[in-house]
């Protein structure tokens, strides 16, 4: 009888309890790390997204800032514009204070499901638009 408790917890044939705790162990390890390697391999794409979409919309900043360089009466919407593997559009709308008129760009970026917006207030004085801030 004694010789049969033994065999129990052995990593003999009789199918001991330690061979399958290490299989169960072993398993769990291995679990562990595939979520883990999909949780950081995820955390890195989305990380590179965001970089991508706060590039295309600053971009498109700048397009509508160029646009306005060409045209300072300018007012509306740059279209939709395929850029890399994304995509921006921007706007400029007008507003006054006082007698001071401001023009408000404001550009949007896409890339994936990552949006990124991005404007800038401009100022108009005598020698055109200047730029009085950052949104």
């Amino acid at each position: 009888m004694f010789e049969r408790q033994r065999g129990r917890f052995s990593m003999g044939q009789e199918g001991g309890v330690g061979l399958r705790i290490v299989l169960i162990v072993a398993s769990l390890v291995i679990v562990a790390g595939a979520i883990s390697w999909f949780l950081v391999s995820g955390q890195s794409d989305q990380a590179i997204l965001n970089r991508k979409a706060s590039e295309i919309c600053e971009y498109g900043l700048l397009q509508a800032l160029a646009h306005l360089k060409d045209n300072p009466s300018w007012t509306g919407d740059l279209p939709r514009t395929d850029y890399e593997d994304g995509w921006y559009a921007a706007t400029a709308k007008p507003r006054k204070s006082g007698d001071t008129s401001f023009l408000d760009v404001e550009s949007s970026g896409h890339i994936g499901s990552v949006s990124r917006k991005q404007g800038c207030v401009l100022r108009f004085t005598d020698s055109g638009w200047v730029r009085q801030g950052v949104r």
